[in-house]
């Protein structure tokens, strides 16, 4: 009987011990659920916090847009798109022409060039070992020698395309010649700076000729200078024998 009482005791305490527990969890678990939910529902610290002083926060965001968005500067000049001009890029003016003459008499010379005149000499025929030059029906070669002596810095050449001439009024064309005439060379080289030299040009002119006139405007662009010459017959006159030795 004492053991019956004893058992039912037993049941009873716990069953009461067990309702402690289920309380107890069933609370803790209200209370996470209270909790969770005000966590939720509550606003953000950082969404709700608002900036202490709201008129400054829009002063700053308007000079930061002021500063972003700056309005173009009238007194600056733009070179974004233009590309800047070198100081030293001045436009060249174009030398004022100047004539020069150079006769049978008289040289011609400047701060860049002397130009002497040598001879003139008509041929009818030039022999050579292999070839014999030969003028046309009733013309003759005439051919002018001259000295040229480059006293400028620069090197300078001889154009043959910067020649013009006319003989009795008529225009003419300088030719060539297979032989070298006295062995001279031909005057179209390049003459270096401080040098000299020696040659011929040539024409076909009719044989009873009055009167031979020749310009060369080659230097015209560099300093101006137009060089004209007129010769008759009365200035034929022999060159020395070429050599080179005569002209360094």
């Amino acid at each position: 009987m004492r053991k019956r009482v004893f058992i039912a005791v037993l049941i009873i305490s716990f069953c009461i011990s067990v309702q402690g527990c289920g309380k107890i969890s069933n609370q803790n678990n209200a209370d996470n659920a209270n909790n969770e939910t005000q966590v939720s529902t509550a606003p953000s610290a950082v969404i709700s916090q608002k900036p202490q002083n709201n008129e400054n926060s829009t002063d700053n965001n308007n000079i930061q847009d002021k500063e972003t968005n700056k309005p173009y500067d009238s007194d600056s000049p733009d070179t974004s798109g233009t590309p800047g001009i070198p100081e030293d890029n001045v436009p060249v003016e174009t030398p004022a022409p100047k004539p020069g003459k150079l006769s049978a008499k008289e040289q011609y010379s400047d701060a860049y060039r002397v130009i002497k005149f040598l001879g003139l000499k008509e041929y009818k025929t030039l022999k050579g070992d292999n070839y014999t030059d030969k003028a046309d029906k009733n013309k003759k070669f005439l051919v002018l020698f001259l000295s040229i002596r480059n006293t400028s810095t620069d090197n300078d050449y001889i154009n043959p395309n910067y020649i013009s001439a006319k003989v009795d009024g008529k225009n003419i064309e300088h030719t060539f010649l297979v032989n070298d005439p006295k062995s001279y060379p031909t005057l179209f080289t390049n003459i270096e700076a401080g040098k000299t030299i020696g040659g011929f040009i040539v024409w076909e002119v009719p044989k009873n000729w009055k009167k031979f006139q020749m310009e060369y405007n080659a230097w015209k662009n560099i300093d101006g200078l137009v060089l004209t010459a007129k010769f008759t017959p009365d200035d034929l006159k022999d060159p020395i024998i070429y050599n080179a030795n005569d002209f360094n």
